[in-house]
């Protein structure tokens, strides 16, 4: 009796079974991955992207193939990007500043806004500093202010757009006079610094040997949290100045991705972001821990940061 009782659960279980929707299997791409970076080859996020397509491929045993478009900073590639199929196929990478200023200054001249994308997630966000001669006798904004109204202008030296709009904000704001110097890397703002022709100057990770040599000081953090490489160091935000700037590294697909297209495609990044290989490569590109916000993070921090760069770059 027990016997045909156990039978009969049996066979009452495995008719449940076939009853019910049978899960779907996890997706597979049947063609390889295109991974577009909005940057040339040889740059941070060229770097940081082919060790993320490679390790992607070492984990899943997919093919993604890295194919370079640089225009705009990330803007021309992420304008082919919004017409692609949302098959999960082809993939950006991209830097958050650049498409955000667009959006903020030109919204209508652009094929795509922010909902335009499904967002897989980010791979680090760069810490930004603004950084002094270590034998200025400045060591924070408030005394670089001071400094600048005392001898009626400073020189700063910059390399991207969003570092120089906070400096002139700021100066707007305090009522002094900050002479921008162009220069096209870190390497040379290093240069301008140390060789005096700068004042203050941006670093975003080039500058740290020589911040353990002492040639160099961190006086502010330009980043919405203090640096890593300087936890003791204050933000603009802890100075009284509302700005900041946080430059995440991220992966984007045309919008109206399947479901299981999308997750699969987080899941995949999360553990390459997680590996140790890119997670050294991070380190040394920018000098920052590699950092995964996920879909649902990384479309916050797009929405949430449209404001302020919007507030940074307005006249």
């Amino acid at each position: 009796m027990k016997l045909n009782n156990l039978l009969k659960t049996v066979a009452f279980a495995a008719a449940t079974a076939l009853s019910l929707p049978q899960a779907a299997a996890a997706w597979t791409p049947e063609e390889p991955i295109v991974l577009r970076i909005g940057f040339g080859a040889g740059g941070e996020t060229d770097t940081m992207g082919r060790v993320l397509a490679a390790t992607i491929e070492r984990q899943t045993g997919w093919d993604v193939v890295v194919e370079n478009r640089p225009g705009g900073g990330g803007v021309a590639m992420l304008s082919a990007l919004v017409n692609e199929a949302p098959d999960g196929l082809v993939l950006g990478m991209a830097v958050n500043i650049p498409p955000l200023m667009a959006l903020s200054q030109r919204p209508d001249s652009l094929p795509f806004t922010l909902d335009s994308f499904d967002y897989i997630g980010t791979v680090t966000v760069a810490e930004t500093a603004l950084i002094a001669g270590g034998d200025a006798t400045f060591s924070s904004i408030g005394e670089l202010v001071e400094f600048a109204r005392t001898e009626g202008s400073a020189k700063i030296a910059w390399d991207a757009p969003d570092a120089k709009a906070i400096l002139q904000k700021i100066g707007q704001q305090e009522g002094v006079s900050f002479r921008m110097v162009k220069a096209e890397s870190g390497a040379e703002m290093n240069k301008l610094l140390l060789g005096g022709q700068v004042d203050a100057a941006f670093g975003t990770g080039a500058h740290l040997p020589f911040i353990e040599e002492g040639q160099i000081k961190t006086i502010a953090s330009l980043s919405d949290k203090r640096l890593s490489s300087a936890p003791d160091v204050p933000t603009l935000i802890e100075s009284g100045h509302d700005f900041f700037i946080a430059p995440y590294f991220y992966i984007a697909a045309p919008g109206s991705l399947p479901t299981g297209v999308k997750t699969a495609l987080a899941d995949a990044m999360d553990k390459a972001v997680a590996d140790e290989a890119v997670q050294t490569v991070v380190q040394n590109a920018v000098s920052a821990p590699a950092a995964n916000l996920g879909p649902e993070g990384t479309r916050q921090m797009m929405q949430d940061s449209l404001g302020p760069i919007g507030a940074l770059f307005a006249q």
